[in-house]
C-alpha cells in the first residue's frame, strides 16, 4: 500500500473505496499526489489541468560533471526506464546540506480501467487508460535524508508531450503498491509508485523526475 507522507494513515473499512483525480503538476511536499490507504468517506472527485513546462528533450548517456557534481546525472538527460540516474537533493525541505539521491523510473505498466472498479470513479476517468509507474529512490550518501513528498516530483507525458493526470487513490491497490519512508540514511531505498491516467487511445511518452535545487533546476527524463 502507498501512503501519502503527508497524510496520517488510519485503520480501512469494508466500505467502497474513493478515488480524487487531480494534476501531477506537485510541489516537493507532493500533498494529495500519492495513494493513502485510510477509512473510506464520501465519493469525491476533483481534476485540473497541467500547467508545468514539457520536459527537456536531450538524449544522452549521463557522464561525470565536475567539481561538487562529480558523478551526477546532467540535467536534460534522456534514459530508457531502468536505467538510474544520480542527482544532488536536499537532506530535507529547505536545508543547504546535499546528498546524492539514485533516482529509477524502474518500470511503466499499462492497466486498464477494470483494474479500478472497486473505487468510485467519475465519468471522465472512466474514459481513460491507467498506467502505472514505478519509481526507485536510492540515498548514496554522504547524508541521511528525509524523502517525503519526492514521488510527487514525478510526471508522466504522453506521446505528445502533454502531461497526464495523477490519480489519487484512498484505499488499497495492489497494482501500484509501494512504500513511503520517514527518514533515508545512506544505503537505504524505498519504491513507490503513482497512476497516471491517459485519454483512451493515448500511449505513455515518458516519465520526468524535475525540481529546484535553489536557483538550478534538474530535470531527468526516461522513455520506455
Amino acid at each position: 500500500m502507498v501512503i501519502d507522507p503527508t497524510v496520517p494513515r488510519e485503520p480501512s473499512m469494508n466500505h467502497k473505496k474513493i478515488v480524487l483525480s487531480v494534476a501531477t503538476a506537485l510541489a516537493l511536499a507532493g500533498c494529495g499526489s500519492t495513494m493513502a490507504g485510510q477509512s473510506a468517506g464520501p465519493p469525491a472527485a476533483s481534476s485540473s489541468a497541467p500547467t508545468t513546462d514539457p520536459p527537456a528533450t536531450s538524449s544522452s548517456t549521463p557522464p561525470a560533471a565536475a567539481g561538487d557534481d562529480a558523478g551526477t546525472t546532467p540535467t536534460g538527460t534522456t534514459l530508457k526506464v531502468g536505467q538510474p540516474a544520480t542527482v544532488l537533493y536536499e537532506t530535507k525541505d529547505g536545508a543547504k546540506e546535499t546528498t546524492r539521491l539514485e533516482v529509477t523510473a524502474t518500470s511503466v505498466e499499462k492497466g486498464a480501467i477494470s483494474d479500478l472498479k472497486n473505487f468510485d470513479l467519475d465519468a471522465q476517468t472512466k474514459l481513460s487508460e491507467p498506467f502505472y509507474v514505478h519509481m526507485t529512490f536510492r540515498n548514496t550518501g554522504p547524508n541521511p535524508m528525509e524523502p517525503g513528498g519526492i514521488f510527487g516530483l514525478v510526471e508522466a507525458h504522453n506521446t505528445d508531450g502533454d502531461e497526464l493526470n495523477r490519480l489519487s487513490l484512498i484505499g488499497e491497490f495492489d497494482k501500484c503498491d509501494g512504500e513511503v519512508v520517514e527518514t533515508l540514511a545512506v544505503g537505504q531505498s524505498y519504491t513507490d509508485c503513482g497512476v497516471y491516467l491517459a485519454p483512451s487511445g493515448q500511449a505513455l511518452g515518458d516519465v520526468t523526475f524535475g525540481f529546484y535545487l535553489g536557483s538550478d533546476r534538474t530535470e531527468i527524463i526516461w522513455k520506455p
